[in-house]
């Protein structure tokens, strides 16, 4: 992204509240951040990004009607292949549809949510095998770019670091509970369950 983009983000946890709050840091004028659990919603407009309940409406009508219908310059898919719609049934494909329609023409979008080789839960056929069937017609016609892969931690953590001391970078406001490691399992079960104000839990040995 660049400064002045608008930038949405979809999946309202740990890592989308980051990638939102990272957009911010760096001049975006515009985040949008989908999801539809009401404490997530909430920790996004305290950040100062606006929310985006897709079990309120249909997402991407709501991202273009906020754009005057060109669409967000760039996108984060921060969900992963188990993503469901707002019945709970699960759509690997889910996310990447919603974001090739909700970003311009010629914009990026970064897959940071986890897809794996195999999931033998997986609701398809083709998902089970590592196959998402999304809509890559459409991605082509716009001319969009996407980038993918699993985050090199260590060619950030001196930058983010400086930023956290220099006050530019407040991960803090993430963290719900903070809890002694004998209750590990407890916390991590809260937090999976999606249970309302569990965010992120810190553990102190």
């Amino acid at each position: 992204m660049r400064p002045g983009d608008r930038v949405v983000v979809f999946g309202a946890g740990p890592v989308g509240l980051l990638a939102a709050h990272s957009a911010v840091i760096r001049g975006a004028a515009e985040v949008y951040v989908v999801d539809k659990e009401r404490d997530r919603l909430a920790m996004a407009e305290k950040i100062g990004v606006l929310p985006v309940d897709f079990g309120e409406a249909d997402p991407v009508e709501q991202i273009l009607a906020a754009t005057g219908g060109q669409g967000a310059d760039c996108g984060v898919e921060a969900v992963g292949y188990q993503a469901h719609d707002h019945s709970g049934q699960e759509h690997p494909e889910l996310v990447l549809d919603n974001l090739i329609k909700s970003v311009r023409s010629t914009g990026g979008i970064g897959v940071v949510g986890v897809y794996v080789p195999q999931d033998p839960g997986a609701a398809t056929e083709g998902a089970k095998g590592g196959r998402i069937g999304f809509d890559y017609g459409t991605l082509f016609t716009k001319g969009q770019r996407m980038g993918t892969g699993e985050c090199p931690v260590k060619r950030y953590n001196r930058r983010l670091r400086d930023l956290i001391i220099t006050g530019r970078a407040n991960p803090a406001f993430l963290v719900s509970h903070e809890l002694p490691l004998e209750q590990a399992a407890e916390g991590y079960e809260r937090f999976d369950h999606r249970e309302d104000g569990w965010t992120k839990v810190l553990l102190r040995p």
